[in-house]
């Protein structure tokens, strides 16, 4: 993978340079017609032509090693992630006996997924039961979390 992203920066350098030297223009020193005085002229590189095509041709590499070596690295992290699921999977079967709460779904869980406790109410009824949108919002402003006294603490004074 690194040896594909090495091989693309490469292509892009050598598509710079023969811009460079397609746009390059080369002084030159030659007299007008019918005069003896020399002046000087600004040619064009007579390999123009040359160089752009091989600055097509990198600029081509150049996607397909970029392309190529990003497929690669998605691969890897595919496979990482796959074998991460996999052990943790493994690792969320909790015996009877414990006190921790179970996964919701062992397979979804992986490293950024926080696990929350259940909250416990005190009708066992209402707790089978989906909440209305009113019962929804209740709840939500009885459980403050965002509370701004806690955020004052931790501002410093603007003086």
């Amino acid at each position: 993978m690194y040896v594909k992203f090495t091989a693309a920066i490469i292509c892009i350098i050598l598509c710079s340079l023969n811009v460079v030297a397609a746009v390059k223009r080369t002084p030159i020193r030659t007299t007008l017609e019918g005069s003896t005085r020399t002046t000087v002229e600004m040619m064009p590189s007579p390999n123009s032509s040359v160089h752009w095509l091989s600055a097509a041709i990198f600029i081509a590499g150049f996607a397909s090693f970029l392309s190529w070596g990003v497929s690669d690295y998605n691969e890897s992290l595919e496979k990482e992630e796959n074998r991460s699921n996999t052990t943790d999977a493994n690792q969320n079967i909790v015996p009877e006996n414990s006190q921790s709460y179970p996964s919701i779904n062992p397979t979804i869980s992986g490293k950024n997924i926080i696990q929350f406790t259940p909250r416990v109410s005190d009708n066992l009824e209402t707790k089978s039961q989906t909440l209305s949108p009113e019962e929804f919002y209740s709840q939500l402003q009885q459980e403050d979390y965002w509370d701004d006294n806690e955020d004052t603490n931790n501002k410093p004074s603007a003086s």
